[in-house]
């Protein structure tokens, strides 16, 4: 029963997470009372393990210091020590070895076990899982300190004209204050650069453009109505039952039918989001607020949150 390497694994993940407590704790109070020393500070250096057009994870590892004084040695072997590099190794270790230990004592003829070997099985079970906890927390240490960094999508200039102004499609619109006021409050409030409200008609069957504003596509005709032949699954998701009050988020406009069914929005829109509008009455049966956006992946959970706010009070508009 190889119960002296489960104790020394989890003794040493132990140790190492101990030592990173108090490590960070003086290093808090020295922070605190620290007024213009500059002497003690840690140094580090940054080493990039993976970086790609989407991102980049870089691990930092202690600088050995340029004064070999019993005090910096002993803070560069802390600092060594309690390194997401050390962490991540000492945890793979760990588990690696609480694994192997396992595996090879592993007995696979149950009936060949004896009455007086299942509390030392128990009491190994119990130490093999402690192991694993212990060397698993102490490699999720080093994990989370990784500096991951997230390419940030290319902003693109909008290819389409702008609009000083909302521009009425809809005659019984115009003039309406609340939607004036919401559809500029978007474009300076929010990542959209364009922002169309659309009325759905089940006279007509269709999607008619009731208001632009912002940046619109060049073409007179699509800033006017939704042409003849383009499906638009996506709005009539707002028709269903069950799904007629969720927004669309699109986050990135590439794939079909997202970018061949908006045609009122610039055609190098990165990111769409469709907002629903319940409509009292009128001859609407249904609304859309359709924002676009130079960037892609922009439109933050706090900023669909705070438009889905301002769609809801557009539904008076529509009376």
């Amino acid at each position: 029963m190889k119960l002296k390497l489960i104790a020394l694994i989890s003794l040493l993940t132990t140790s190492q997470a101990f030592v990173i407590s108090q490590t960070q704790r003086a290093h808090y109070a020295k922070i605190q009372h620290q007024s213009t020393s500059t002497t003690s500070a840690r140094t580090s250096t940054s080493t990039t393990l993976f970086e790609s057009k989407k991102g980049s994870i870089q691990i930092s590892t202690p600088e050995l210091p340029t004064d070999l004084s019993p005090t910096s040695i002993l803070d560069y072997i802390l600092s060594l020590v309690t390194s997401e590099l050390s962490s991540i190794i000492l945890g793979s270790v760990g588990i690696l070895l609480s694994l192997s230990n396992r595996l090879s004592s592993i007995d696979y003829e149950a009936s060949s076990i004896a009455i007086n070997q299942a509390a030392d099985m128990g009491m190994q079970s119990r130490m093999d899982l402690l192991a694993v906890f212990s060397a698993g927390a102490v490699l999720l240490n080093g994990v989370s300190k990784l500096d991951v960094t997230s390419a940030l999508a290319e902003t693109v200039v909008l290819e389409g004209k702008y609009l000083d102004g909302i521009v009425y499609m809809d005659e019984m619109l115009e003039g309406e204050e609340t939607l004036e006021w919401a559809m500029e409050a978007v474009r300076k409030s929010s990542p959209a650069k364009s922002a169309v409200v659309l009325g759905y008609s089940s006279k007509d069957a269709k999607w008619k453009i009731c208001a632009l504003d912002g940046v619109v596509p060049f073409e007179e005709g699509s800033r006017k109505e939704i042409p003849d032949g383009v499906s638009t699954p996506i709005l009539n998701r707002f028709l269903k039952d069950g799904q007629g009050n969720k927004e669309t988020y699109l986050p990135t406009l590439q794939a079909l039918p997202g970018r061949s069914e908006i045609t009122y929005l610039p055609t190098n829109t990165q990111e769409v989001l469709m907002l629903p509008i319940d409509v009292v009455n009128g001859k609407y049966e249904k609304a859309a607020l359709v924002l676009g956006s130079d960037t892609a992946k922009t439109f933050s959970p706090k900023d669909i949150a705070w438009c889905q706010v301002l769609a809801s009070r557009l539904r008076n508009s529509f009376d």
